[in-house]
């Protein structure tokens, strides 16, 4: 299972400085097939620079959820830490 790209990441507004949220549609590589899923995620900084990134499925693709959201995770981190995302 992996994450092949992120379309359409769109940042949501918000007030507060260190948690920004995401909405946008996740292109999966599953063992049988390649699915299209939107996602909603937040990456919030705490005060010692470490990162807690949430990821929500909107549209569940039948595949087991627990291995898309840690491979998720992984790739939004690699794209947060490469400055691909919108600011």
């Amino acid at each position: 299972m992996t994450v092949l790209e992120l379309n359409n990441v769109e940042r949501e507004p918000g007030a507060i400085y260190y948690i920004r949220r995401y909405r946008a549609l996740a292109k999966l590589k599953l063992p049988t097939e390649i699915v299209d899923s939107n996602i909603e995620f937040s990456i919030e900084t705490g005060p010692l620079g470490n990162k807690e990134i949430d990821v929500e499925l909107l549209t569940q693709p039948n595949y087991p959820a627990l291995p898309i959201i840690k491979a998720l995770r992984e790739f939004i981190n690699e794209n947060d830490n490469a400055g691909t995302l919108p600011i």
